[in-house]
């Protein structure tokens, strides 16, 4: 099973792996949107990504950025017109399809975009809309060789506002200010952005192999644990916070699956356990991951030779936190449960829906 997981990829860009050389990735695809007014319509959407074609077994996949060309119809341009609308904005919404390597079968990724304001002409007639996105990097590690492909399935427009030439939303029924459009993808037509050799590694090292896992605050993790080592093992990989009404903003709260941490290594080196977390994202839009804070707690089993301290209480956002850790000593080892609360603190301005993280924990 993979070591990290992407939390994010629309269509994928530049960014560097040291495999290979970038490589030009061009998907094009029609698909069918329900649009207010005019109901069903199509647009031709096309993706242009710089991504390698290989990597390595032991690297991570870095930030890829992707810029996407739609063409929208007459048809859809008059409709806007005839409301008083001048030009269109707002956010798309790609699922993305990552086959993993070695028969790990796939995981499924929704990643939010930016359409940039754009004029809508007058006289109607075609016009290009440009969205832009990135993947977070370092989520996603590859731990077997193998055949990776990327596949974008489906598209949601979301949060669109056309405006009139006083820069007010216009009201389009049966929407207010903000309207969306589900996009069907046509029969027939190509899914494949870039297909990705992962060749057997270059990781040298064989001595104590720091364990790492993921909590995907809605995801899946692969323990490990083995005689002689420093390991790590989850009691689940999925955390549900509280629900925080529309409007009112406040703390989502929840609980870390416990970590059972295990130094089987027999000398006098200490270790530490460190989190970094993504910012939340769902098709209603992001909410920081500065916003996440956590209350560490942490507990030594009788017999132990080393003493585990629980790490600061404060926020864990994307540069990280310490959730715990055990000093060097003359004597180290033993087995140490590690925990903490958990606290999102949700902006009054967010908007109704689903919103998704990743937490990954790392043991060195």
């Amino acid at each position: 099973m993979t070591t990290g997981l992407v939390a994010g990829l629309v269509a994928l860009g530049s960014g560097t792996a040291s495999a290979a050389s970038a490589d030009q990735a061009t998907l094009s695809q029609q698909y069918t949107c329900k649009f207010p007014i005019i109901n069903n319509d199509p647009i031709s959407v096309t993706i242009n990504a710089d991504m390698p074609t290989s990597m390595n077994v032991g690297e991570t996949v870095p930030e890829y950025a992707v810029v996407a060309d739609t063409l929208v119809g007459a048809r859809a341009a008059q409709g806007l017109g005839v409301m008083g609308a001048v030009t269109l904005e707002g956010k798309a919404t790609a699922d993305v399809v990552v086959t993993l390597p070695g028969g790990d079968g796939t995981l499924p990724i929704k990643v939010v975009n930016t359409v940039e304001k754009t004029p809508i002409p007058n006289p109607a007639a075609a016009f290009n809309v440009k969205a832009t996105g990135k993947s977070p990097g370092g989520l996603l590690t590859w731990d077997k060789p193998g055949t990776a492909k990327f596949d974008v399935v489906s598209l949601k427009l979301h949060n669109m506002i056309a405006r009139d030439a006083n820069g007010t939303p216009v009201q389009l029924p049966p929407y207010g200010d903000e309207f969306e459009a589900t996009c069907t993808l046509d029969a027939g037509q190509p899914t494949l952005l870039q297909t990705m050799e992962i060749l057997g590694g270059t990781d040298p090292d064989p001595d104590p192999v720091p364990a790492s896992g993921k909590q995907n605050l809605n995801t899946k993790v692969t323990p490990k644990q083995s005689s002689g080592q420093l390991t790590m093992t989850q009691a689940g990989d999925t955390v549900a916070l509280s629900p925080v009404e529309e409007g009112a903003g406040g703390s989502s709260t929840g609980s870390l699956q416990q970590v059972t941490v295990t130094d089987a290594r027999n000398g006098a080196t200490g270790w530490s356990l460190t989190g970094k977390v993504t910012d939340f994202t769902g098709s209603a839009g992001t909410i920081g991951a500065d916003k996440l804070g956590w209350t560490p707690s942490c507990d030594t089993a009788a017999g132990s030779a080393s003493t585990c301290v629980p790490g600061t209480q404060g926020p864990v956002g994307t540069t990280g936190a310490t959730l715990a850790s055990a000093p060097d000593a003359a004597q180290t080892g033993g087995t140490f449960m590690v925990g903490a609360g958990l606290a999102l603190d949700v902006p009054a301005t967010a908007t109704a829906g689903d919103y998704t993280a990743v937490l990954t924990l790392t043991l060195t």
